[in-house]
């Protein structure tokens, strides 16, 4: 009975019950020597949205009252237009973040659509629906940009396991990794931190050679293939 009442309440609002508001890109990146940056919301619908806006440092269930972070966002609650659109401006504040690395945050936009007229005086059930993206931070001393060539990733073998190192200063954002000429996934997506690396477990004792294309997304929020073998 509960599930059947979930699906009666999902398809009264699915009507609805759809996302209005997009972002201008799939990930942030903020630079230090910019004093700030601007995040674009544009409206895909006819009627007009409530959006609150928030930026949290990994917690997926933080609010805007309990997120802790070195930026200030305005404005934070804001009407968004039917076909409208809407920045939103970020600024670093003075509160310390590493200096030798990339840092990564979370944008937060909780869309709450407009109450339709022809619903009204009905039994529904109305939906906020909450968008989240990257916020990468790069200090200037950063000077290059983003290397995942074979000399920043490394791929090691233990038993059974690959291990994938991320040499670099930057996030590292799998997509997936397969086996190279076998089109077998042996990883899905995940994100390597700078300097980290993340273990891959698997079934079957590996040896050194062996090769795999690791997927990952450059700042364009593009996919981009890499071909690293095991040492």
């Amino acid at each position: 009975m509960f599930k059947l009442l979930i699906g009666v309440c999902f398809a009264l609002c699915s009507a609805y019950a759809q996302a209005n508001i997009i972002l201008n890109g799939t990930r942030i990146i903020y630079n230090e020597s910019k004093a700030f940056v601007s995040v674009q919301l544009t409206s895909t619908g006819p009627d007009a949205s409530l959006v609150q806006a928030w930026i949290d440092d990994g917690d997926i269930n933080s609010t805007p009252e309990t997120a802790q972070v070195p930026f200030l966002l305005s404005p934070p609650i804001v009407k968004v237009l039917g076909h409208g659109g809407q920045q939103l401006r970020i600024e670093k504040t003075d509160a310390p973040v590493p200096g030798d690395r990339e840092s990564i945050f979370y944008l937060n936009i909780l869309e709450i659509p407009a109450f339709p007229e022809h619903l009204k005086g009905q039994n529904t059930l109305q939906l906020a629906l909450k968008t989240r993206v990257k916020l990468f931070y790069r200090p200037n001393t950063l000077k290059s940009p983003p290397d995942f060539s074979g000399k920043n990733i490394r791929a090691m073998v233990h038993g059974t396991d690959i291990s994938i190192f991320n040499d670099n200063a930057y996030h590292l954002t799998i997509a997936q990794i397969t086996a190279k000429d076998t089109s077998v996934k042996v990883a899905g997506a995940s994100m390597i931190a700078p300097y980290a690396s993340l273990n891959i477990p698997g079934e079957q004792k590996l040896v050194p050679g062996a090769q795999y294309i690791l997927t990952y997304v450059d700042d364009l929020g593009a996919y981009q293939d890499e071909v690293v073998t095991l040492q």
